[in-house]
């Protein structure tokens, strides 16, 4: 049993240790060439960010440098501070435990989600990590519209 467990721990050091080789740093220019393969409109913002549309939404995609967090941000166009209350924040928040919604110092409500890129992020990561985004914003949605049909 023991050579078994040793043989184990030995495949889980050498196959992540592969897996971490794999994924390098990623730079805000191949983040963008990842969204644009997968079809999305992408265009620059600044040194820092790109700007992806997605129907009535402009998500920012910051990616500071090669070890830096990655984060995704838009905001809610047609939704004000006044439309949701701390309530409806708290309770989204403490659902939803990879990304968060607030209300900016503008009164403009964001939802906003950050992936550690320490290590390493892969092509797949970005892809992945831009479709939950996108369920993000339509749970968002989902919970405010049934909040204000409640």
């Amino acid at each position: 049993m023991r050579v078994i467990l040793s043989l184990a721990a030995v495949a889980a050091l050498t196959f992540g240790s592969m897996t971490a080789a794999l994924a390098g740093s990623i730079s805000k220019s191949e983040v963008s060439k990842i969204l644009t393969e997968q079809g999305y409109a992408v265009r620059d913002f600044d040194s820092t960010k790109i700007v992806v549309t997605v129907g009535e939404y402009s998500i920012i995609i910051g990616v500071a440098g090669a070890d830096s967090d990655i984060s995704y941000i838009t905001f809610v166009p047609g939704v004000s501070s006044g439309d949701i209350g701390y309530d409806f924040l708290n309770s989204f928040n403490n659902e939803v435990k990879f990304g968060r919604a607030y209300i900016d110092s503008d009164g403009d409500v964001a939802i906003q989600m950050d992936r550690n890129s320490a290590g390493g992020v892969s092509a797949e990561n970005i892809e992945s990590d831009f479709d939950v985004f996108l369920l993000l914003i339509a749970k968002f949605l989902s919970d405010l519209e049934s909040q204000t049909i409640a």
